[in-house]
């Protein structure tokens, strides 16, 4: 299938200049965060960090995914008409700090 750049440049026009920007800045975060890998992590050790992110997305799509998934919908549907999306806003919050915070506590804390 054949795309014009008349059809790319209206699919952008249509996403909108804002999310274009988050975009690019997203683009950028991830060259400076491969350029620092590559810079700071000895290459003994990409295939641990490789199994470590390999681990990570099976036990988000394994465990923490669905469990976001059914504990939402238990609570949302006990929450009343109006909460529902402060409660879901809630327990996202929630999630992701239990994301940031088991593996510190798991691990010791921060390291220097």
């Amino acid at each position: 299938m054949k795309t014009s750049m008349k059809t790319l440049y209206a699919g952008a026009r249509e996403i909108g200049s804002a999310r274009l920007l988050l975009g690019a800045a997203g683009l950028v975060f991830v060259a400076v965060g491969a350029w620092q890998f590559v810079a700071h992590v000895p290459t003994s050790g990409w295939l641990r960090v490789g199994l470590w992110i390999g681990a990570g997305i099976a036990v988000h799509d394994g465990v923490l995914a669905p469990l976001g998934v059914v504990t939402g919908w238990l609570v949302a549907h006990r929450a009343p008409e109006r909460a529902r999306p402060l409660v879901r806003v809630i327990g996202l919050a929630v999630l992701t700090l239990v994301l940031i915070t088991v593996p510190l506590l798991a691990t010791g804390g921060l390291r220097s």
